[in-house]
């Protein structure tokens, strides 16, 4: 789902944050660039032995074969045809797996080494083409973080830009895409994806493992309630800039250790640029572990 109309968080720090209100940009990285090695680029492994994967299949063929309703299998397909021919069997003779594992068992084969190659080759192309060419910003629905603030604002010396997703304005935060975190990397695809693929149930979707795997982390990283904007296939050596719009930023938050002489670059620049931002600065609390906000 779109976020619709929202604000969202992005961290910086001093030396980002200048630079992100002098050039008026927002900064899209190649995800070589993270700080966590295992993004998007760890995973699409078998997460099962595609040894086993025959005889599941074979389960998959006598439970449709025994189903009271006519499979949506394409009689055309090798496969099909081996569920439709299950089908007309079973009424007289039953399932015998065994007998099925046999006759399948040539052409399973072959496919198996497809299957095997058509993964290592995936792995391939998106370690070589998509992952250097791809470009990802990232923001946060969480603005009072303490971590972040020390992690990505450099020890709260940097600021918080609340950039907004504005639908009626198609700007690239309306298509930004929440991420969700894992105990394990994404595979390339379940032993039941292959299963329904090969009996005709429902093909492979690539370009959904793809929109999954790019937006997916380990559960480490699950305070940090991300979302992202990415797209494939860029030609700009690890960087990509889009412009901020003035209706885009409505707010800084200056870091509760930020310096002076920040704080008034960072006006200078707000009132210059994007006038109808306000800006607040961070203040601990006393009595517990967050943050307020003062006008600046």
């Amino acid at each position: 789902m779109p976020p619709g109309l929202r604000p969202f968080y992005k961290y910086s720090s001093p030396d980002g944050a200048l630079a992100m209100l002098n050039s008026g940009v927002a900064r899209y990285s190649t995800p070589l660039l993270f700080n966590d090695p295992f993004d998007i680029q760890a995973g699409l492994h078998f997460d099962f032995d595609p040894e086993q994967l025959h005889r599941a299949v074979v389960d998959r063929i006598g439970e449709l074969a025994a189903s009271s309703d006519e499979p949506p299998v394409d009689p055309q397909d090798i496969w099909g045809k081996v569920v439709l021919m299950a089908r007309r069997h079973f009424r007289t003779h039953g399932f015998d797996r065994e007998h099925w594992m046999l006759m399948t068992e040539p052409s399973f084969a072959n496919l198996l080494e497809v299957i095997r190659d058509t993964q290592a080759q995936y792995q391939k192309h998106w370690h070589e083409v998509q992952l250097p060419q791809m470009r990802v910003f990232c923001v946060s629905e969480d603005r009072d973080n303490l971590l972040m603030w020390s992690h990505y604002a450099k020890d709260h010396t940097g600021a918080v830009f609340e950039l907004w997703s504005l639908p009626d304005e198609d700007n690239p935060l309306s298509v930004a895409v929440p991420v969700n975190y894992v105990e394990r990397p994404i595979a390339f695809f379940s032993m039941k994806e292959f299963v329904d693929d090969m009996v005709g149930i429902r093909k492979l979707d690539i370009r959904a493992l793809y929109r999954r795997y790019a937006c997916t982390k380990s559960l480490h990283w699950a305070y940090e309630k991300e979302w992202r904007v990415w797209y494939p296939l860029s030609k700009t050596d690890k960087y990509d800039f889009s412009p901020i719009r003035p209706s885009e930023l409505k707010a800084v938050y200056l870091g509760c250790r930020s310096e002076q002489g920040f704080r008034d670059h960072v006006r200078r620049l707000v009132n210059e640029k994007y006038p109808e931002a306000k800006l607040f600065i961070a203040q601990e609390a006393t009595g517990s572990y967050e943050l307020r906000y003062a006008d600046a």
